[in-house]
């Protein structure tokens, strides 16, 4: 994220980063021409505060209660927390694709399942 950084600039006094048109497009996993034209079309800048602004909640136990469903792509797997990971794996809410970054656009039907069977646990409580 320092490189990120470092390309940013100031917009209308709101840090910004990860301009489109400056980064390859593979970075998000996309290969298919059809899928990286319809992104292209889409991306905007993103503020960089979302990743140092600390996120306060007010009762953090309650939601630490919440059952936690995580769908992700197989290669940030070893980046995310082990602990969080085998929480999730163990109550059956763990399920990775092995696709890039933006697995919503690389393989819509496999997140909408998966989404669909964490709407079903939360829907029989």
């Amino acid at each position: 994220m320092a490189a990120s950084r470092a390309m940013g600039r100031v917009v209308d006094g709101v840090e910004l980063v990860k301009f489109p048109g400056e980064g390859p497009m593979p970075s998000y996993g996309l290969t298919d021409p059809d899928d990286i034209a319809w992104l292209a079309s889409k991306i905007t800048p993103h503020p960089w505060k979302c990743f140092e602004q600390p996120l306060r909640l007010h009762d953090e136990a309650g939601v630490r209660a919440l059952p936690q469903s995580q769908i992700v792509c197989t290669s940030t797997l070893p980046y995310r927390d082990p602990a969080d990971l085998e929480a999730a794996r163990a109550a059956g809410r763990l399920w990775d694709i092995d696709t890039g970054h933006d697995l919503m656009v690389n393989e819509p039907q496999a997140v909408a399942g998966f989404l669909e069977l964490v709407a079903g646990a939360a829907a029989a409580g």
